[in-house]
């Protein structure tokens, strides 16, 4: 007797997100769980001042360390203190991976400096401007009092997964 095993596509197939400040602490966490759960992820290293690294070698290493393990993710390059040139991402992401289906910005504490934040607010509202229409876009504040990493992670992913199943669940 043979049987036969239905092939169930992880519940975020056919998604693809762009993550803003995907390489450390929220960002990180929630590029690995889309990845994990089938999204492809446009991963967007944000540079911070005082932090001695890489913003876009920090992007390139998560996606290696990612395509190591099956999951797809490609890193993308904008500037910070250039917020337009976030309205450019979603286009150069819809060629690559196909239409952006949802965003991510991790606005960073106030440890990053004052004056961080609120540029991070205002490249927030350019990625979601920039946005094809019906697709979500998502700012978690990791200023905010409480909010701590894995459960901030936790909201942002599950989120996804409730609006994608939407997405995919035809109306009747």
């Amino acid at each position: 007797m043979s049987h036969t095993v239905a092939h169930v596509p992880p519940p975020l197939h056919g998604c693809v997100v762009l993550v803003v400040d995907a390489t450390t602490g929220v960002g990180r966490r929630v590029t690995s769980q889309l990845c994990a759960l089938g999204a492809a992820v446009a991963v967007v290293g944000a540079g911070h001042p005082g932090r001695d690294d890489d913003a876009a070698t920090n992007a390139a290493f998560l996606c290696k360390e990612l395509a190591g393990i099956g999951l797809v993710a490609l890193p993308y390059q904008a500037d910070v203190e250039r917020p337009e040139s976030f309205g450019a991402l979603t286009g150069q992401i819809a060629a690559d991976l196909g239409p952006v289906t949802a965003s991510v910005v991790v606005v960073p504490s106030a440890s990053g400096g004052e004056e961080l934040a609120p540029a991070f607010r205002v490249l927030s509202g350019v990625v979601a401007a920039s946005l094809p229409g019906g697709a979500e876009h998502i700012e978690v504040d990791v200023g905010h009092e409480g909010f701590g990493l894995e459960e901030a992670a936790q909201a942002v992913v599950e989120r996804l997964v409730r609006l994608h199943e939407r997405w995919r669940t035809p109306s009747g």
